[in-house]
């Protein structure tokens, strides 16, 4: 692996600067929610959505879920449930609007929903693109690997659960080293794996072990519920979300959204049917367990009408999230979006488009959950390590947009203007000494050096800078503490399932 030599006065500004950091407080967002669609606009595609659970049907692929809707007076044939708008919107009522969350440690915790946003690394990658920038298979190492950066790198406020998928494990043993590395290496709340009844018991239950009695006070662990869309929720996403529900933890209710492909060409339609699938969920959800904390989410990427591939970054990706956001707020429901989400095949200037369209657009329409918000690549097949690095970086700076603008110092800061006067520099001020390091962001993973400064000191570009501050805190690295005792208990609890479990299941 090559490696990147920096200035001696920039790597001692660096090292003064990693000394001192600390993790980033979830954004108090002071910026208001950017509105694409009047209120009259909102209201007529709610108005289809609620036409399209009662007219049309959703299907839940799900004995339990069936009997459920039908107990509860809606109308069932077969696995298609039509559901009355007045039922509906009882039920969706019944959702908090906000939910305590907290992870291992005191200092880990954040109310879900209101005017806070918090970023939650990528899911679920079955390729790495490595500290030597080559794409390959995932491994366990890598997971370990992320779940350390996850913890090292300040702008995380929760942790993927699954962020990478390793294939050198077994299949019915992956969700284990997933959850136990996490739990480990991290002290952050994370998400856990509910493709399955069983496998959303291990989670629940290594949950407990590792969190303790913080679990029955708030959520430490969340389910990703991926509906089928159009119009599917299927048993084993509902046996998973049933799970969480019965331990008081929360799921993300998060249809899978192909636009083009699964919704009509028509961005307003595609709101209406996404609205209608998630609603569907998180009123079951309120049906099956009231109050259960719940998180209305999207997943929504158009097509390339070319290739067939998902393409992120466009605008009307951007129009649905916004549009997505209005809804939420609307149910008084918290919600989920992506952001640093990417389709490039390299950590190259199509990643970084992507991600920072992603990402803004996020922050204005004024997501809570910022999802995969650090090192999806390629459409989510790849985690890069580079940019796992580059986006806890714009995370930060992001960060710093959506707290608005402080008038603290404002005062003082126009005795400065009477001191310095016309003509005259603010550098040697007392008030930019005492203010400078915090009054503008200071990035490191981008250069603003000279061309020959860059040049001097090997020509590196962000890519490889990131790749080397990746593998500078992973050398660096120290996991947070765990008591001995906790540990030792989990440990025995994978190994264990290791023996129950036939590593042919999938």
């Amino acid at each position: 692996m090559s490696r990147v030599r920096t200035r001696a006065g920039r790597a001692a500004r660096i090292q003064n600067q990693k000394a001192v950091q600390t993790r980033l407080a979830p954004v108090q967002r002071k910026i208001k929610p950017l509105e694409v669609l009047e209120q009259g606009a909102i209201e007529r595609i709610h108005d289809a959505s609620l036409s399209i659970l009662e007219e049309v049907g959703i299907e839940f692929r799900d004995p339990i879920a069936l009997d459920h809707w039908r107990k509860a007076g809606a109308d069932v044939a077969d696995e298609r449930v039509r559901i009355d708008r007045a039922l509906l919107m009882e039920l969706v009522a019944k959702a908090p609007s906000e939910f305590q969350v907290q992870g291992r440690s005191a200092s880990t915790g954040f109310t879900m929903g209101g005017d806070t946003s918090v970023f939650c690394t990528m899911k679920g990658a079955p390729f790495t693109r490595d500290l030597d920038g080559v794409r390959r298979s995932t491994t366990e190492a890598d997971v370990i690997n992320f779940a350390r950066l996850t913890q090292a790198c300040p702008s995380f406020h929760m942790a993927g659960g699954f962020t990478c998928e390793p294939m050198d494990i077994p299949v019915a043993h992956r969700h284990l080293a997933m959850m136990r590395h996490h739990m480990v290496e991290t002290e952050l709340p994370l998400f856990g794996i509910g493709t399955s009844k069983e496998r959303a018991e291990d989670c629940i239950a290594m949950a407990r072990i590792a969190a303790g009695a913080a679990m029955d006070r708030s959520t430490f662990i969340f389910m990703h519920a991926s509906g089928n869309s159009p119009l599917v929720w299927d048993q084993a996403m509902l046996d998973g979300a049933r799970v969480f529900a019965d331990a008081g933890q929360a799921v993300l209710c998060s249809p899978f959204v192909l636009a083009a492909a699964n919704t009509p060409a028509d961005v307003a339609a595609t709101i209406a049917q996404v609205n209608a699938e998630a609603l569907a969920a998180i009123a079951y959800l309120q049906l099956y367990r009231p109050g259960t904390p719940v998180i209305y989410g999207q997943y929504t990427v158009s097509i390339s009408m070319q290739s067939g591939a998902p393409m992120a970054g466009t605008p009307e990706v951007a129009m649905i999230t916004t549009a997505i956001g209005q809804l939420a707020r609307k149910y008084g429901v918290p919600w989920r979006t992506s952001a640093n989400h990417a389709s490039s095949k390299s950590f190259d200037a199509q990643s970084g488009y992507e991600g920072a369209t992603t990402l803004m657009t996020a922050l204005n329409a004024g997501a809570n959950l910022m999802l995969h918000s650090g090192g999806w690549d390629e459409g989510g097949l790849a985690i890069c390590y580079g940019k796992f690095i580059a986006d806890d970086e714009q995370n930060q700076l992001m960060a710093r947009y959506a707290g608005g603008i402080s008038l603290d110092h404002f005062d003082e800061a126009l005795k400065a203007v009477r001191r310095i006067g016309p003509g005259g520099h603010y550098l040697g001020d007392s008030f930019t000494l005492d203010h400078f390091r915090s009054a503008f962001a200071m990035p490191e993973a981008m250069d603003f050096s000279s061309f020959e400064q860059w040049s001097a000191t090997g020509s590196h570009d962000m890519a490889a800078r990131c790749r080397a501050r990746a593998q500078a805190l992973l050398s660096e690295f120290k996991a947070p503490p765990m008591d001995d005792a906790v540990r030792e208990e989990l440990d025995a609890y994978v190994m264990r399932r290791k023996t129950e479990i036939n590593p042919s299941f999938s």
